[in-house]
């Protein structure tokens, strides 16, 4: 039980960072333009409320690195970050009123979210990496 409880406090770190990682990625990909250079109506501005949200979230989602894997870091990084990518896609955006995929925003919106995501959990699996799982 120990074990479990020192695990998920692991991978909740982890999907912190990824979530941090996410917020950054999709902060920089607005503030140097290309989000508006892809037709894409994303463009956050860095401030407390927006980060704090997307850690906590990411803390949340990082409890899918719980899920066993074998193969390298950067894969599972990326194959993980999917699952939140199509979250907001799928569920989250639609919701807001911007449709499947949040197309109203832009035809490339779901590159760049996943693209985000990828960040986010390419960060948040490497620093598995780094604590040994």
């Amino acid at each position: 039980m120990r074990e479990f409880i020192k695990n998920l406090s692991i991978c909740f770190a982890a999907g912190c960072l990824a979530g941090l990682g996410y917020a950054l990625g999709l902060w920089a990909l607005g503030h140097y333009g290309i989000t508006r250079a892809l037709s894409v109506d994303i463009a956050p501005h860095l401030s407390n409320a927006y980060l704090y949200q997307r850690v906590v979230w990411g803390g949340i989602c990082g409890l899918i690195f719980l899920l066993p894997w074998r193969k390298s870091w950067i894969t599972r990084g990326f194959l993980l970050s999917l699952i939140p990518a199509g979250i907001l896609l799928l569920l989250l955006l639609p919701m807001r009123g911007y449709g499947i995929g949040a197309l109203a925003l832009g035809t490339l919106t779901p590159l760049v979210i996943v693209l985000a995501c990828a960040v986010g959990g390419i960060a948040g699996s490497g620093w598995l990496r780094a604590q040994g799982k």
